[in-house]
C-alpha cells in the first residue's frame, strides 16, 4: 500500500482518517441548526408546515426546523458529507486533522442550509 507524504513524515494514518471522518460528521450535523439560523437571519429558510422563517427573531424557528429535517433524512446526508470532507481535507493538507475537519463539517452545514433555503419552497 503506497503511503502520502503527510503519512510517511508524522506517522499518521487510518486512526488521523477515521479521526478526522468522525468530527467532520458531527461538526456538519451538530452545526446545521446554528447555520439555519444564520441564513433565516441574512435571507430565509423554509419552516415546515409554515411558511418561511426571515430576520433574527426568527432564528430559533429556523433552527428548530433544521432538527426536523436532520430527523426527516438530511441527518444522514450530511453526517456522510461531512465524514467525506473530513477525510479529504486531512489527505490533502496534513497537519491539524480535527480543526480542518470541524471546519469542513461547519462549511458544509452552512452549505446544506443555503441549498435548503434556495430550492426548497413553503411548505
Amino acid at each position: 500500500m503506497r503511503r502520502s507524504a503527510w503519512e510517511r513524515n508524522t506517522g499518521a494514518g487510518a486512526v488521523a482518517l477515521w479521526a478526522a471522518a468522525v468530527w467532520g460528521a458531527l461538526a456538519a450535523v451538530l452545526v446545521t441548526p446554528f447555520a439555519a439560523a444564520l441564513v433565516a437571519s441574512v435571507f430565509r429558510f423554509p419552516i415546515p408546515f409554515g411558511g418561511y422563517a426571515r430576520g433574527g427573531g426568527e432564528a430559533v424557528n429556523a433552527g428548530l426546523a433544521a432538527v426536523f429535517y436532520l430527523v426527516v433524512g438530511v441527518g444522514p446526508v450530511l453526517a456522510v458529507l461531512g465524514a467525506v470532507a473530513g477525510v479529504v481535507v486531512t489527505r490533502q493538507r496534513g497537519g491539524r486533522a480535527v480543526g480542518r475537519s470541524v471546519a469542513a463539517g461547519c462549511g458544509l452545514a452552512l452549505v446544506a442550509a443555503l441549498l435548503l433555503a434556495m430550492l426548497t419552497g413553503s411548505w
